[in-house]
């Protein structure tokens, strides 16, 4: 079911190899750099939430974060879903705090809905005339297919373009520098081979789906509003 040759494919259309040495040199650099950027702006954080970074970045984080794949069993020719565990990584943490500043952007996307009730809740009170031509689209391999740098200029936009909508206190630059360091720096390991994520949302992390709901809210917006 999982073969090389598959993951092999895999990390090369979206990843790059790294020696065990590079990869842990990768881990010490990152690391550096987010204490650094925190100890910057400490005085745009909450107290509680520079607590929380400190105390993260003063434990010791082991790598690797792990690559596996998850069978679709619903499919008739079962394949594997590639899956990263970030769990307690260094990464993790700081792509929690991206995800929960998310939660105040979210709301601002004009086709966001919260949860399938408030589905039910609209469908209840929309009315659809009997000419009208209803559309339905899907994008494949959404996380790995946008581009790293596309993603993080639609991001930008996305804040800017909604600045008046967003509270004063949103850290706008230290949530895009996060962002960008967070998107950049997906290292992993899979087997006895370690890999660098080079394009896509950063695999495993709480913020893919946040920033893709953002980001085609930035995309779509010209058609949206034609339309």
């Amino acid at each position: 079911m999982l073969t090389v040759l598959r993951w092999w494919v895999f990390c090369c259309y979206h990843c790059i190899q790294l020696t065990q040495a590079e990869a842990h040199n990768k881990i010490e650099t990152l690391k550096i750099t987010l204490k650094n950027l925190i100890t910057n702006n400490a005085n745009r954080l909450p107290q509680p939430k520079l607590i929380y970074f400190k105390q993260s970045l003063s434990n010791h984080f082991q790598l690797p974060i792990r690559l596996y794949g998850l069978p679709k069993v619903h499919k008739v020719t079962v394949s594997l879903r590639p899956v990263i565990s970030t769990t307690n990584s260094l990464l993790a943490v700081f792509s929690i705090w991206l995800d929960y500043k998310m939660k105040v952007l979210l709301p601002l996307v004009k086709s966001y809905i919260k949860n399938s009730i408030e589905v039910i809740k609209d469908l209840k009170d929309l009315f659809i005339p009997q000419d009208a031509l209803l559309f339905s689209a899907d994008a494949v391999s959404m996380y790995t297919n946008i581009d790293t740098a596309s993603g993080l200029l639609a991001i930008r936009q996305f804040l800017y373009t909604n600045m008046e909508c967003i509270p004063i206190k949103f850290p706008k630059e230290l949530f895009l520098e996060v962002l960008k360091i967070v998107m950049s720096n997906n290292v992993f390991n899979f087997g006895n081979t370690y890999w660098q994520q080079l394009s896509g949302t950063a695999m495993g992390t709480p913020v893919p789906e946040s920033v893709m709901k953002c980001s085609c809210a930035s995309w779509t917006r010209p058609l949206v509003s034609r339309y």
